[in-house]
């Protein structure tokens, strides 16, 4: 149980990191 607890923790932080970065992007493309 805790092991799957960490796996969606892990899945939950790479969600976070792709749409931080696709946030950054659409960003640079609105100020380019």
């Amino acid at each position: 149980r805790l092991g799957a607890k960490r796996k969606a923790w892990e899945e939950g932080t790479w969600v976070r990191e792709a749409a931080l970065a696709h946030a950054q992007k659409q960003q640079a493309r609105d100020a380019a």
